[in-house]
């Protein structure tokens, strides 16, 4: 196998804002990218951003195959889920929008293109043959955020509720045994800087942890959003100052693990793509959403999810657009036959959340905040898993 890897950061002008509530930059947002080849070419994309639109995806596909040659269905591409950056607004809601929103909104799907460039293009300049190491850290890093209350389940912190603790890595060796990157996968939704000041542009938590990494290695950390629908950092940030730290606790984890030998694999990476269908309902107005014991839950078409999975030697890479809960993340990586297996979510996109059975039973906020009926992701579940036991 040939890699190549880069990191460029977001160059965010001071003029840029105020842009939706943000007056400032605390902490750089950045693009990571790794490339494989073999007989074909995989390009892994990650943003220190919260989502994107189709649009914004599909701008960021045409501009890496302008620069490196890649099928577009070869390009996969996740964000950090940080919950402090600009978003790349929705057509309708652009068409609602004054002319300087708009103008901000094309401008910052600029800078965003431009840092993807700039980190291909460093991808691009390093390939070179590597060696996959594989290895698995632990962390108490993360907690369950569905926390009952009198009135029904709501966002908390919850230590009895599950969390998959797990954290598969992939390590990329040079021949001269130096780390070209890493790539690695957390269940967690970085919101932690909103509490903090919500005026600042931040990469929060995990954002903050692969620059830690990356100072340690100097490689780039690629992080792949995992399981993380009802996943949070353990604990809240007092100020900034605590954030690094807790930020820095979790780089330390991972920066001990990536020093270990590790697990080599090797063996020719196969990507398919599996389809799934599953029993829709109706999307509700986030806004009007709070606890409730009763909450009705409204059927509406089926839905299609694409499921991209690679494989190659002892490792599998699930990547889907849904947001799954951790306990089903943690499913598939126990039942799987790979002994690496990254389950990857907001690939490419998203498609809000999909909540196991007992969520919905609870009336969680994930499982009210779907476009998924009960039973989709244990259906999803039992699909990735037939495929990746066939593969073997």
């Amino acid at each position: 196998m040939r890699a190549g890897a880069g990191r460029t950061n977001l160059e965010l002008p001071d003029t840029i804002f105020p842009i939706e509530n943000f007056r400032y930059l605390h902490d750089d947002l950045a693009c990571r990218v790794i490339i494989l080849e073999q007989q074909e070419s995989l390009v892994f994309v990650s943003l220190d951003l919260t989502s994107l639109k189709e649009y914004a995806i599909d701008a960021i596909k045409t501009e890496i195959s302008s620069h490196y040659a890649v099928p577009l269905d070869h390009i996969f591409i996740s964000v950090s889920h940080t919950f402090s950056a600009p978003h790349t607004r929705s057509i309708e809601a652009l068409e609602r929008s004054s002319e300087e929103i708009k103008q901000k909104n094309q401008l910052f799907l600029q800078i965003i293109l431009a840092a993807v460039a700039g980190a291909v293009k460093n991808a691009v300049a390093t390939i070179q043959r590597v060696k996959v190491i594989r290895h698995t850290a632990e962390t108490d890093a993360t907690i369950n955020r569905d926390v009952e209350q009198e009135a029904g389940y709501w966002i908390g912190r919850n230590p009895n509720g599950f969390s998959d603790r797990k954290l598969p890595i992939l390590k990329f060796m040079t021949e001269n045994q130096e780390i070209l990157a890493v790539l690695y996968s957390v269940d967690v939704q970085s919101s932690l800087v909103e509490t903090i000041d919500d005026t600042a542009v931040s990469s929060d938590f995990i954002g903050l942890a692969s620059k830690s990494i990356e100072d340690h290695f100097d490689c780039p950390a690629l992080f792949m959003l995992g399981a993380a629908a009802n996943q949070i950092p353990k604990s809240a940030s007092r100020d900034f100052q605590d954030l690094t730290k807790q930020a820095n606790a979790l780089g330390n984890v991972l920066i001990e693990e990536i020093k270990q030998e590790g697990s080599e694999t090797d063996g020719p990476f196969v990507l398919d793509k599996l389809t799934v269908t599953v029993k829709g309902q109706e999307l509700p107005d986030r806004k009007q959403l709070k606890p409730a014991r009763d909450h009705v839950f409204i059927s509406s078409a089926d839905r299609r999810v694409s499921i991209p999975i690679v494989t190659f030697g002892e490792v599998a890479i699930v990547m889907l657009k849904p947001e799954i809960t951790s306990n089903i993340g943690a499913d598939i990586k126990a039942q799987s036959p790979y002994k690496t297996t990254i389950v990857a979510t907001m690939i490419n996109g998203g498609q809000k959340y999909m909540a196991d059975e007992e969520s919905y039973q609870k009336c969680t906020y994930e499982a009210m905040n779907s476009m998924f009926a009960s039973g989709s992701a244990e259906i999803v579940s039992e699909k990735v898993l037939a495929e990746l036991i066939k593969r073997k």
